[in-house]
């Protein structure tokens, strides 16, 4: 069996700044907090717990509780929100400040390997999460890069009062188109993960096998 891993695109889109904050702390992966400079961001990792001592049983358990009921075992949410304030510099307006905010969730899979658990079956667990967890990072940083982007090019607007507001639905519609296609090119260049170990339960190679 192969990993059904995440395709998330970061779609949220708002005008509205929702505050600045600190980055949740993961010491155990430093990567979850990394975020370019200027883009106000954090991520949350949220668990649902599952339950076996076979790979059939976890797999089922993943196929069953994990994100939009189980197509994925794994998933990564990132959306965008952002705001500007203009000013007049006498010969039009120009921005004179704005934010992105990016607020990501990660939802990947927890298991306590019980006493009786199959042999090896906690070893290929381990390297799964960690390829999984190493695919849901890619996508936040994908949407990261945008956010940064995006952030750039408002805060370079400048000309005409009126069409300022036109131009800024023009940057950001154009950074989200991207951010989706790059997003779906991710999936599609890792195999949704599988080229990242993001694979439960290991593939077998039999000798002489290509």
């Amino acid at each position: 069996m192969t990993l059904a891993s995440t395709r998330r695109l970061s779609t949220g889109i708002g005008l509205l700044m929702l505050g600045a904050g600190c980055a949740t702390k993961h010491p155990d992966n430093p990567a979850l907090d990394a975020y370019p400079p200027g883009i106000v961001g954090s991520t949350d990792v949220v668990y649902y717990d599952i339950h076996g001592k076979t790979a059939r049983e976890l797999v089922d358990d993943m196929r069953r509780l994990g994100p939009q009921g189980g197509r994925y075992f794994g998933e990564a949410q990132s959306p965008l929100r952002w705001n500007w304030q203009t000013k007049s510099d006498g010969e039009g307006c120009r921005t004179s400040s704005a934010n992105v905010i990016m607020r990501s969730e990660i939802t990947m899979p927890r298991w306590s390997p019980p006493a009786d658990t199959a042999p090896g079956l906690y070893t290929q667990w381990k390297t799964f999460l960690s390829g999984l967890e190493t695919h849901e990072i890619g996508h936040k940083d994908i949407s990261a890069r945008h956010a940064r982007e995006m952030l750039t090019s408002l805060r370079k607007m400048s000309g005409f009062c009126g069409s300022l507001d036109t131009e800024r639905r023009r940057i950001t519609s154009g950074v989200l188109t991207r951010l989706r296609e790059e997003q779906l090119k991710y999936d599609a260049d890792t195999r949704h993960g599988a080229t990242q170990g993001a694979v439960f339960p290991a593939r077998v190679t039999r000798p002489g096998a290509p």
